[in-house]
């Protein structure tokens, strides 16, 4: 429930909203600088949805973006903190003081074993080999000039594990000049972010880098982080190219889960989880070359990327029965698109291509004592992963008010060299798409558009593979990945209306049937195909775009994600998520952006009979521009609600049933300063 205090601010936020979003009459809509405000949450032209460029309301999909204006405006130094303002994005633990960021969207969790995101950055797919986690520490935010989420099924341009949405964020097309930013607060966090560009002689070079550190909002939650990106780019005739690199590195330290409503004794010395740690390091390079021909317009690229990880990891089969394990892993990847876009015309345009990648993996796990010492190996697995896909997308106008669109996509995915691969261990899936855009006005402000789709998600490498042996209460040994696992399918379709102008809306629903679910079966202990789930959603955005004191935003969304076995709401997926924020001039230069988060109607078991208390929290960021400078301080979760993001439940040896929760993060405070120049 919404606390009281809670209440308070929000029905403050809501009467100032209501009180200014009408401009006073004749005036000029213009922001306190006396400029005009920029779209929010609007862009003319959009990539992700159809793999190139194309006019936003032209795509009969749904899709959120955030510009290079509105990203200072927003309480948000790291990737993860940007997520929570794309409409339809759930995260959990986004900020860089809560330790792991886990994302979601239509009902799909992955509980930070498994991703349904899939995310590129300038078209590069960033992925971990054996689980297909996002690293969301490794783009600098300064470097960022866009986010793009398309939301739902993109297998038929993206292939596997675009369930959920595609994710895209781009760093290319930065304006020549520096930005630095620093910061810091609670926790003992501190920030460093900087990026710097320059155009001589018709080629570019950029670089960013960034360094954060927090002792973090629980015990035993620090981290660090380092990453850094550079790139060139240039033209020569009719071709255009750019080489870009990344670096990072990481150590973090992981909490654990708490009983919930336990007394704080199980901490410091005595939790299960005090070795629990990770560090990683890794590398990537990508290299594009695209030929700007009037007809058929290729682009080529190539990429490579490595990773060396060391974790110490503990997971509790039951309550009191911690098994720990340190784990050291090596992976590698390389891989390459093509694709290719002819033009007939104004009315019709065909784009085709193919993606290949080989990933490997390399990994052994070794005990760990009652000190944290490392021991002996347990296991070793040693193996690779060959994608490979086909796709084409059309687009036709057979009317000036309609365009119709589609694409297919054929994906192959083969593993090989596991000692436990399965005789059948190849897969193929084909993934169509067809959809509608009708245009309701003559000046196109409003559209209407419907879609009919296809998607799949391969099992990880970590739940085929992952044999570690996991020592059981009897005294003999278990395992949790399943080599037999099958890829889960699902048909999705969905239909909406964009519209507006000076006040931008849209609303969209959707259904999704999800075959060979993928969960964890507590009845044998593994990962299984275990059933069938129907996804269900409503989202709802509205926005006063060009409003002169105070720029609202409001977005709501429903995701009914029902497992067919026991008609209840998936672990974890709030069915209801509410977002209220604005943008405001208070004078004297001084701006704020603030919003108020509410999620309610998720639960931490099967049955639904442990509900989670969601959060219900405010965040703001007010900045003073000083010049082409900044000073700003950002308020994270104001009010201190006290709630729950995630968790899960195991039985004792009575048979009880004992919740494990993953609490959110208390109230903190940040200030800082951006430099451009």
């Amino acid at each position: 429930m919404i606390s009281e205090r809670t209440a308070r601010w929000l029905s403050s936020v809501l009467l100032v909203a209501w009180w200014h979003c009408v401009p006073a009459a004749g005036a000029p809509q213009q922001n306190a600088q006396g400029a005009a405000p920029p779209p929010q949450f609007k862009t003319a032209i959009v990539v992700t949805p159809e793999r190139g460029e194309t006019p936003r309301t032209s795509v009969p999909v749904a899709t959120s973006v955030l510009d290079a204006t509105q990203l200072p405006a927003l309480p948000a130094a790291h990737f993860s903190e940007i997520l929570p303002f794309l409409t339809g994005v759930v995260t959990a633990r986004s900020e860089f003081h809560a330790g792991r960021p886990i994302a979601s969207a239509r009902g799909f969790f992955g509980g930070g074993e498994a991703e349904y995101l899939v995310l590129l950055v300038d078209g590069v797919p960033a992925a971990d080999v054996e689980s297909g986690l996002i690293d969301w520490s490794v783009v600098p935010v300064t470097s960022i000039t866009r986010v793009e989420v398309s939301r739902g099924p993109g297998s038929s341009l993206y292939g596997d594990s675009a369930v959920g949405g595609v994710l895209q964020t781009f760093t290319e097309g930065a304006a020549s000049g520096g930005r630095v930013s620093l910061e810091g607060g609670s926790f003992a966090t501190f920030i460093a972010d900087g990026s710097y560009g320059r155009r001589r002689n018709g080629v570019s070079f950029s670089a960013a880098g960034a360094a954060r550190t927090t002792n973090g909002a629980f015990e035993h939650s620090e981290s660090k982080q380092y990453s850094g990106t550079g790139s060139i780019d240039g033209r020569f005739g009719l071709f255009s190219w750019r080489a870009a690199g990344t670096a990072s590195h990481q150590r973090r330290d992981d909490p654990g889960a708490e009983v919930r409503n336990a007394p704080p004794a199980a901490t410091g010395a005595t939790s299960p989880y005090r070795f629990d740690e990770t560090s990683r390091h890794g590398q990537s390079a990508a290299f594009t070359i695209r030929h700007d021909s009037p007809g058929l317009l290729p682009q080529l690229r190539v990429y490579t990327g490595a990773r060396h990880e060391d974790s110490i990891r503990t997971t509790l089969l039951a309550p009191a029965f911690p098994i720990r394990q340190a784990r050291e892993l090596a992976t590698t990847a390389i891989g390459g698109s093509f694709d290719a876009e002819h033009r007939f015309g104004s009315a019709a345009g065909l784009r085709f291509g193919f993606d290949l990648s080989r990933e490997s993996l390399d990994s052994a796990y070794h005990t760990v004592d009652e000190t944290g010492t490392v021991g002996a190996p347990t296991f070793s697995a040693t193996g690779h992963r060959v994608r490979s896909g086909v796709f084409a997308a059309a687009s036709l106008v057979p009317a000036p008010r309609v365009r119709i669109s589609g694409a297919l996509r054929w994906d192959s995915v083969d593993d090989s060299g596991f000692a436990q691969r399965s005789p059948d261990a190849s897969a193929a899936a084909w993934s169509p798409r067809a959809g509608v855009v009708v245009y309701a006005n003559e000046a196109r402000t409003v559209s209407v558009f419907g879609q009919v789709s296809r998607a799949f998600k391969m099992p990880t490498l970590d739940q085929l593979f992952d044999v570690r042996p996991f020592r059981d209460p009897v005294g003999g040994t278990i395992t949790i990945s399943n080599p037999t696992l099958r890829p889960q399918h699902a048909t999705n379709v969905e239909a909406g209306i964009i519209g507006g102008t000076r006040v931008s809306w849209s609303a969209v629903a959707y259904r999704m049937d999800v075959t060979n679910e993928i969960d964890f079966d507590v009845r044998t202990f593994s990962y299984g195909n275990i059933g069938r789930s129907a996804h269900t959603g409503l989202e709802l955005e509205i926005e006063c775009r060009h409003c002169s004191r105070l720029r609202p935003l409001a977005s709501y969304t429903l995701s009914r994600a029902i497992d067919d076995r026991t008609g209840a709401q998936l672990k974890n997926v709030p069915r209801h998520a509410l977002s209220i924020a604005a943008d405001a001039g208070l004078g004297w230069g001084v701006e704020l952006y603030a919003r108020y988060t509410h999620r309610w109607g998720a639960y931490l078991d099967d049955e639904n009979a442990l509900p989670l208390e969601g959060p219900s929290r405010l965040d703001m960021r007010i900045r003073r521009p000083i010049g082409r400078h900044q000073v700003f301080v950002s308020l994270y979760n104001i009010t201190g609600d006290d709630f729950e993001e995630y968790g899960y439940t195991l039985s004792d040896f009575t048979g009880r049933v004992v919740p494990y929760i993953h609490r959110g993060a208390g109230a903190a405070v940040r200030a800082g300063f951006t430099l451009s120049f």
